[in-house]
């Protein structure tokens, strides 16, 4: 594990977590807020994840989780898991078994609130079996590119870049589930192409792929204008040319 990663989370590392007996790994909790709500940053490690246990309250109560950093899962006992990405929260109700941790390729990070209640009291269960945490990460909440251009335009007489082009360019690298969300991605592309002069069909499709994939017009806006100064206005120019044809004269 890099220090270097860790040392730079959001809302600070803390120190390694007191109640680390209920964790399968390594994890830090950093204490916010104490006055009348509780809220701390929580960091798991690689791989790292809590137990079993139940959020309990005669009134009111519960958690509530905020996603800040990486890639973790949230599991209720016999649902399937939730994905969690910046940005993303949870509310837990009391009474609901239930684990939380990061996957097995990404550190994560989380706000944990602990909604004021009656009586409130945590039992801690049994840890998280290994079979269960591996099966855990085959989900994934994001979209996966599916791409046919290469083989549909270029199979004929390229197969082997064809084949790297729908394959491994947007099947590997564009569906990787780690830190970055797709819409991140999305963004970070048309920047790139932009930024470098490629303002043809290309970025017509990338455009057109951020608006299926939720990035909203003001995202986009605002990360071109960003970078104007850097790149060059008229590059700036033809990518909102595209953009206003995209989002606003469909």
């Amino acid at each position: 594990m890099h220090k270097e990663e860790l040392l730079t989370v959001p809302f600070g590392l803390g120190n390694e977590n007191p109640y680390g007996k209920y964790f399968t790994g390594t994890s830090y909790l950093n204490v916010l807020h104490t006055d009348g709500v509780l809220v701390c940053n929580v960091t798991f490690e690689k791989g790292c994840r809590n137990f079993y246990h139940v959020h309990k309250a005669s009134k009111n109560g519960g958690q509530i989780l905020i996603a800040t950093y990486g890639r973790g899962y949230y599991k209720e006992e016999n649902k399937d898991p939730i994905e969690l990405l910046p940005g993303d929260f949870i509310y837990i109700k009391p009474g609901v078994k239930h684990w939380h941790g990061a996957s097995k390729d990404s550190v994560f990070c989380h706000i944990a609130i602990e909604v004021p209640g009656e009586n409130s009291s945590t039992e801690w269960l049994e840890e998280v079996s290994e079979e269960e945490y591996l099966e855990v990460n085959k989900f994934h909440k994001q979209n996966k590119i599916i791409q046919t251009a290469g083989r549909d335009q270029l199979n004929e007489i390229a197969p082997e870049f064809a084949k790297l082009n729908d394959d491994i360019l947007f099947g590997e690298i564009w569906s990787r589930a780690s830190y970055l969300s797709i819409k991140q991605r999305c963004i970070l592309t048309i920047v790139a192409l932009t930024s470098t002069g490629i303002v043809d069909s290309s970025l017509k499709y990338h455009i057109q792929n951020a608006k299926n994939n939720g990035v909203s017009i003001n995202e986009l806006s605002e990360s071109l204008t960003h970078i104007a100064m850097y790149v060059g206005w008229p590059k700036i120019w033809a990518a909102f040319r595209y953009i206003k044809e995209i989002y606003t004269e469909e």
